[in-house]
């Protein structure tokens, strides 16, 4: 059967995260190996989007082809006679790559595979094979990556052929709260959202084929959830933005999410954390997560804007504000706490960051750190 088929072909997958899966397309990418890649995981966790931001950032071309709205004809073409009417010609759809049009180099993205009818993904097996299709030739630079949804990742699974799986190097893409907090802070997901996936780990992904809940967490819909919230920031008597998010994560988890939102009037302000102004203790978990997250978007909002109008050379109001918020950070009850917040702030912008606290004049201003550093040498080193 087809969950038989779903459920074996993803328990044989190397399993690989969001951020080893976009970083295996990119070696790939740069080495002009060209076979297809195929990545197979849960509904929601950021695969297409971080295969958009690979694109961006190398700078090439990029299509996503949704396959569950297209038919074999809209993938290969309208078939009319030729002049002589002796033969067929194909007529192509302009949904492929053309190289005058989407660039010599780029992705091609064949999303939701594992969901459209057999004969749609017949007419893509022959894109993977041959890399043609019809008429239409893929230009010779781009690469075709697919993804799609197992039987039990709450998707629509119609099916998945060995053969199809044996053109491709597979993964088992997982969803990974380290590499979707880096993809968080880069993409200016709200601080209340990120606080929460930190104090709840587990809500990062809720979906359970074993119940009948239609609602889900998932990073997807926690980044719908950080959109309205930024438009509308929280208030606890704002009910059209509660039901808003109840309408995003459905209500075990939604719930969950507004409560701790209501704490956040018992946080510290993290203004004065990076000010350097003398702060109480934080004896709630939920507060000291709420905290923790309000003074990292502090700083790299910094960061973030002398990157725009310093050419990423960082002033020494920025220095002295991320000085101070790790010194607070360093003097949180638990080692566990302390590792936590700057192994968070690593990740908002690790390149920035790792440049700004090995500078000798930035350990000057926090010897703290540099102390921190020698105890504690894995935690820089990994990140």
């Amino acid at each position: 059967t087809g969950k038989k088929r779903g459920t074996k072909m993803a328990n044989n997958l190397p399993i690989a995260t969001i951020e080893q899966f976009t970083e295996i397309i990119k070696q790939q990418f740069q080495e002009q190996n060209y076979r297809p890649i195929f990545g197979l995981g849960k509904g929601g966790i950021g695969k297409t989007e971080s295969i958009a931001d690979l694109a961006k950032e190398l700078g090439i071309g990029y299509i996503d082809i949704r396959l569950l709205l297209y038919s074999e004809v809209d993938l290969k073409g309208i078939p009319y006679p030729d002049s002589s009417n002796t033969h067929t010609i194909w007529l192509q759809n302009s949904i492929l790559p053309i190289a005058s049009r989407d660039g010599d180099k780029g992705i091609l993205v064949l999303d939701e595979i594992t969901s459209p009818s057999k004969s749609v993904r017949t007419a893509a097996y022959q894109l993977l094979n041959e890399r043609k299709l019809g008429e239409y030739i893929l230009p010779d630079n781009w690469l075709i990556v697919c993804l799609g949804n197992g039987e039990e990742d709450g998707g629509d699974f119609q099916g998945m052929e060995g053969n199809f799986a044996n053109r491709c190097s597979v993964f088992n893409v997982v969803p990974n709260l380290d590499a979707w907090k880096s993809w968080a802070y880069r993409s200016g997901v709200n601080y209340l959202v990120t606080a929460y996936v930190s104090w709840r780990p587990s809500d990062l992904h809720t979906y359970n084929p074993d119940n009948e809940e239609m609602l889900f967490a998932s990073p997807r819909s926690w980044n719908a959830v950080s959109d309205i919230l930024n438009k509308h920031p929280f208030d606890k008597d704002d009910t059209l933005t509660q039901m808003r998010v109840l309408a995003n994560l459905g209500t075990r988890v939604g719930n969950q999410f507004i409560s701790f939102c209501k704490l956040k009037d018992k946080a510290i302000e993290p203004s004065d954390i990076v000010a350097g102004r003398p702060v109480g203790r934080i004896n709630e978990q939920e507060v000291l997560f709420l905290t923790i997250q309000g003074v990292i978007k502090l700083m790299h909002d910094a960061i973030d804007i002398d990157r725009t109008n310093n050419g990423g050379l960082l002033s020494i109001d920025t220095c002295t504000k991320c000085a101070n918020g790790i010194k607070w950070m360093l003097t949180l009850d638990s080692v566990e706490h302390q590792v936590m917040a700057l192994k968070d702030f690593i990740k908002s912008d690790r390149m920035a960051v790792t440049k700004m606290i090995l500078n000798k004049d930035f350990m000057a201003m926090c010897p703290e750190l540099s102390e921190f550093m020698q105890k504690n040498r894995v935690i820089f080193t990994n990140n």
